[in-house]
């Protein structure tokens, strides 16, 4: 009597087991994943974007492909899931995703799975195949041979200015022009000093000269008058003292020489005293020889001194 409640015992269960996978596979039917394209076309190499969606009870558990799975013809760049909503219908979830083609076939077709999990695995539910049209707008067709054209026409080009050039030619002459100074800097500045001195003694003396002559030739007072004044000037911007200022004393004070305070003494009385004097131009000549002593010493000292 046991073995007879057993085997009317394990038949039920079997009964049970039976119609609990029926009913299991029944709401997996009834679960419809959908699937489609947003686009209804597609260019190689150009996005194209595909919704995934499912209505399902509260209680299951779904997961959505990811990028471990295998989307050809298609490539996944990106996906975006949506969060889960829920009404009386069920819980809603949905996907986007973002995929490329490089597949040259016309119609290229796409189906994808939702995983409905179980206690032991994960079914499958696929939705139902959606497809897209290539476009061949950027699809070369490889068995077409290129035909080239000639083409003579000259095209003008826009000229723009090179500042990386400028930059570079700028950076190159400040280099050498810096290094010219490094090695050279104190001869050229040397150089340079005795050059301004030559130009101010030769431009003195042209002026000097012309009206010692005047005054010698035409006996003109006037004329010695202005030549002792640009002496005198002279004499300031070379020793950088204010002798357009100075008295005669003061100048005898700082040239110390006899002959030059004989001759300035004489210069004077000839000047405010009017008279003439037939020694007036020995006694101009002895004002620009002290004046070209100065200009000699003053060409000594700056070849001899050093150039911080």
């Amino acid at each position: 009597m046991a073995r007879v409640f057993q085997a009317i015992f394990s038949v039920i269960i079997g009964l049970l087991l039976c119609f609990s996978g029926i009913a299991r596979d029944a709401r997996q039917q009834r679960m419809k994943p959908k699937g489609i394209f947003l686009n209804d076309s597609v260019e190689v190499g150009k996005p194209v974007y595909f919704s995934l969606s499912v209505r399902h009870s509260p209680e299951a558990d779904i997961f959505f492909p990811d990028s471990t799975f295998d989307f050809s013809p298609f490539e996944l760049v990106a996906q975006r899931t949506f969060v889960s909503s829920t009404d009386a219908r069920g819980t809603l979830d949905s996907a986007v995703y973002h995929l490329i083609s490089f597949d040259v076939s016309k119609v290229q077709k796409l189906r994808l799975p939702v995983f409905v999990f179980q206690k032991k695995d994960c079914t499958a539910v696929y939705t139902a195949p959606d497809s897209v049209l290539l476009i061949k707008s950027n699809n070369i067709d490889i068995r077409k041979k290129p035909v080239l054209k000639e083409e003579t026409r000259l095209v003008p080009l826009s000229s723009e200015f090179n500042f990386s050039m400028l930059i570079g030619s700028v950076a190159l002459i400040i280099g050498v022009v810096g290094s010219i100074y490094w090695v050279f800097g104190r001869d050229i500045y040397k150089q340079w000093q005795l050059l301004k001195l030559q130009r101010r003694h030769l431009e003195y003396v042209r002026s000097f000269n012309r009206l010692m002559r005047s005054a010698r030739e035409k006996h003109n007072i006037k004329d010695a008058e202005k030549a002792i004044i640009i002496w005198k000037n002279y004499l300031e911007r070379l020793e950088k003292k204010p002798f357009a200022t100075y008295t005669t004393r003061e100048i005898i004070d700082n040239m110390p020489d006899d002959a030059l305070a004989d001759a300035l003494k004489n210069m004077d009385s000839i000047v405010y005293g009017q008279s003439r004097s037939g020694n007036m131009d020995q006694y101009l000549e002895v004002l620009k020889t002290g004046a070209t002593r100065l200009y000699r010493a003053k060409r000594k000292f700056v070849l001899d001194s050093p150039v911080a």
